[in-house]
């Protein structure tokens, strides 16, 4: 079926190196990621987020033709932006924003997922949301907008998140709909 996108090299010995080989989705997840960036892009816009790259950043981490792996990337990006949340907004409460006490939140986030248990193994994106949290605010001029500022890098990553699942969910029906359309014909 993709043969036609299928280049191939040859060495002088004849062994043989693929250079462009789409893989298993390719297009599935093209069109999900551009479909869901323009989703989220002018949703987001629409609503006053003036540029919201964390919601795309996080449509791409969630995207997944399969609903397991969609759903299973969903619960560890929402439980992971909860844990830097929680945690930068409570370093923001107590020591202000600022370069070490975001070392501090990385700390804290870093030992939050180490010491859990069951905690997700993609537990990287929680300090990660530390960081996107804690130098929104640091831009911020008071507690009250850099908490503002932190929270909406949370409802970015949450929107982004969820247009994903969305996106395959539907992908989903539809796989559904059209085998069982196929299965009826003569």
């Amino acid at each position: 079926m993709h043969r036609w996108l299928t280049y191939r090299f040859y060495r002088l010995d004849s062994m043989e190196f693929q250079i462009i080989s789409p893989r298993k989705n390719a297009f599935v997840y093209l069109i999900k990621i551009l479909s869901g960036s323009l989703i989220t892009w002018y949703g987001l816009r629409a609503l006053g987020i003036a540029q919201p790259y964390w919601a795309m950043i996080s449509l791409i981490i969630v995207t997944e033709p399969d609903i397991t792996l969609a759903k299973t990337n969903f619960k560890v990006r929402v439980i992971n932006t909860i844990n830097g949340c929680v945690v930068a907004c409570l370093t923001l409460v107590l020591l202000g924003p600022g370069f070490f006490p975001m070392l501090i939140a990385l700390a804290v986030s870093v030992l939050a997922a180490m010491l859990l248990h069951n905690y997700p193994s993609n537990w990287r994106l929680g300090p990660a949301t530390v960081v996107i949290l804690m130098s929104a605010a640091i831009e911020g001029n008071g507690l009250h907008q850099e908490l503002h500022l932190a929270l909406l890098r949370v409802g970015e990553v949450l929107a982004g998140s969820s247009v994903a699942l969305l996106q395959t969910l539907v992908y989903a029906y539809l796989i559904k709909h059209v085998t069982n359309e196929g299965k009826r014909l003569p």
